[in-house]
């Protein structure tokens, strides 16, 4: 069957332009060779749509143009929104000139294009989704401690097999639907409720799993049926809250771990001795989780000075302050780990750099307006912290550890250059 567009772009150029202008800048605009291939393959569609022409020559050049999307990570729904500007615009302007175009014909056209561009993105999310769930129970298998953490490994394994069974589209042995049933939820209902003693994270966790399952529930239903692109809607909503289990479960083993760790005597933080798995720790589930997590560096200012003015019981007790309000500002997941004499690190699971410099920024403004009095004398000190945010990629090794640590305390150096009492961001 051969469509027929030309009547309906009076003016290919204007056409070309307009859609080049509104659909380029997801694009890297620095990568001159990423739109001129982009351009390209746009240029030869509006070809093809310019004279007459057979679906499947057109459904090729689309979908050659989606493995390329896909292999520079532009979203679905971004492609989606560029095939749907093409058609609504191809209608509109025409009806207001008083045309009359085909508009079934049309709408049917562009529905076997979105179709088609949804079914390459689905088989490369679930490629994708499989792979990354394989590197994430391989993340958490080198884990040194596993406490509520190795139920999510769990429900790892089923949303695998989830991925599996829509690739095969294969409704037989699939993966358990009712969410009291699977080996999370026979946990989640059993022990998880003496285990988690935090009713309002148990009834978060509870709620979101079984939404979950209900998203799964709906997979079932039409995974016979070409609704890719409602597959992959279903799919990321299962991804994300998988994740989102992961994520809380592992905030409250780490909970668990910093009550069990050995405490510096003097201030109450986290033994020294504990950073290096503490660091693993985190960036083996930051990793399992697709999660991030804020590392920082903190110093007091001119401590030296605070020790030979007024004595080291005197420092002591600013030592004590600082980590005073440094817990009342982050969580019980949170760690604050002494790593020197007048030197803490900070590690903040699940925090991004927004949020993390908000939080040390307000650390750091308390401190400095905070007064420690001893033996009747008034001490105010400041603090200094480099911070960064850590996105784990790849699994853990060995030097990561020291590597980030370094760029950290980079960064404090450089905001006791330039003048102290500052948060430094990488």
């Amino acid at each position: 069957m051969l469509y027929d567009f030309n009547a309906l772009i009076s003016n290919k150029d204007i056409f070309y332009e307009e859609f080049i202008s509104k659909h380029t800048t997801v694009i890297e605009m620095n990568n001159d060779l990423r739109i001129q291939k982009v351009l390209a393959y746009y240029t030869q569609i509006f070809e093809i749509l310019t004279a007459p022409f057979n679906v499947q020559t057109l459904l090729k050049q689309f979908e050659d143009l989606t493995q390329y999307k896909i292999s520079m990570e532009i979203p679905f729904a971004v492609m989606i929104n560029e095939i749907s500007w093409i058609k609504s615009t191809i209608i509109f302007n025409n009806i207001q000139k008083n045309k009359n175009p085909d508009i079934i014909k049309i709408l049917n056209l562009f529905d076997t294009i979105e179709n088609s561009i949804a079914q390459v993105y689905l088989l490369k999310y679930l490629e994708n989704l499989i792979s990354k769930n394989n590197i994430r129970r391989s993340s958490l298998s080198d884990l040194s401690e596993k406490n509520l953490i190795i139920h999510y490994e769990a429900h790892l394994i089923w949303l695998t097999n989830l991925a599996q069974h829509i690739k095969s589209k294969d409704k037989s042995k699939f993966p358990e639907l009712n969410h009291t049933l699977c080996a999370f939820g026979k946990w989640l209902h059993g022990d998880g409720k003496k285990t988690i003693h935090n009713n309002s994270k148990y009834k978060e966790l509870y709620t979101i799993h079984e939404k979950l399952h209900h998203y799964a529930q709906n997979i079932y239903d039409i995974i016979e049926e070409k609704e890719h692109s409602i597959l992959i809607t279903y799919l990321e909503k299962c991804e994300i809250i998988s994740l989102s289990i992961g994520t809380e479960l592992s905030l409250l083993d780490q909970i668990m771990i910093n009550k069990r760790i050995t405490k510096d005597t003097l201030t109450g933080s986290l033994n020294r001795h504990a950073l290096a798995d503490l660091f693993e720790s985190q960036y083996e589930l930051a990793l399992a989780t697709n999660s991030h997590f804020t590392l920082a560096m903190c110093d007091l200012d001119y401590f030296k000075n605070v020790n030979d003015t007024y004595g080291h019981l005197a420092g002591d007790q600013v030592l004590k302050m600082f980590v005073k309000i440094v817990k009342k500002n982050i969580r019980s997941s949170d760690m604050i780990i002494r790593y020197g004499g007048e030197e803490f690190v900070i590690i903040l699971p699940t925090i991004d750099k927004k949020k993390g410099f908000f939080i040390l920024e307000k650390i750091r403004d308390e401190f400095a307006q905070t007064e420690v009095v001893f033996d009747d004398k008034i001490m105010k000190a400041t603090v200094s912290m480099g911070m960064m945010e850590i996105k784990p990629e790849k699994l853990f090794h060995k030097e990561f550890t020291d590597e980030y640590l370094m760029i950290v305390d980079k960064n404090l150096y450089i905001a006791k250059e330039d003048g102290r009492n500052r948060v430094k961001v990488y």
